[in-house]
């Protein structure tokens, strides 16, 4: 069955965003629990929602950790955050093909909008699912799901782009495909070893891939 809807994880396949993040992150330790983080305590719980992340750190100061790191994030986002090479001309394409175009993110709903419409893409998102619009977060089915629903589309059809294993397990517990987006992923051999049903190391393989079907 030919895939009619692509759905793309945002931070690590659509957005590199991680140095914005990790900065992000150690500022808001910094200036909230004056600590210093270390690259593993920045990494703890990836692909988990903020406040979920931070509840890790210090769970007492979520509110004001996020507040911190929002406003660090919103501040420095157009330095430290761009599309990955490719992205645009990979959405233009699988747009043409007639394909529906949809984000499922563990961001929260207004940085997700921030990305998407700064960088200008929302020409090609038809739907954009986050953290705060389902139950449960990835690697949960629930945000797939929804944005299936809100797509009008079925699993079968379906294709998940992602460079985390969370979007591996989510994939599979909504029942549909998943590729592994290996050129913006830190997840490294974890992210092959969660089993997605194709690889793909730069946008362009995923049109080509979308086209051999």
């Amino acid at each position: 069955m030919p895939f009619v809807t692509i759905l793309f994880d945002l931070d690590g396949t659509l957005i590199d965003s991680y140095a914005l993040i990790a900065a992000a992150f150690r500022h808001a330790a910094r200036v909230v629990l004056g600590r210093e983080l270390d690259d593993d305590q920045v990494a703890v719980k990836w692909g988990e929602p903020l406040p979920a992340r931070f509840a890790h750190v210090a769970p007492n100061r979520v509110t004001a950790l996020v507040d911190a790191y929002t406003a660090y994030y919103d501040a420095h986002h157009a330095r430290l955050c761009a599309p990955f090479p490719g992205v645009a001309a990979m959405l233009a394409a699988l747009g043409s093909r007639g394909c529906r175009i949809g984000v499922v993110t563990s961001k929260r709903r207004r940085s997700t909008a921030q990305a998407l419409e700064g960088f200008g893409l929302t020409a090609w998102i038809r739907a954009a699912v986050t953290a705060e619009d389902v139950p449960a977060p990835k690697p949960a089915p629930d945000p797939v799901l929804e944005a299936l629903r809100r797509l009008g589309s079925r699993p079968e059809e379906a294709l998940v782009v992602g460079d985390g294993v969370f979007d591996i397990r989510a994939a599979r517990a909504a029942g549909v495909l998943s590729a592994a987006a290996t050129w913006g992923t830190r997840e490294g051999p974890g992210l092959l070893a969660a089993g997605p049903d194709y690889v793909v190391a730069a946008p362009q393989e995923v049109v080509s891939l979308v086209a051999s079907r």
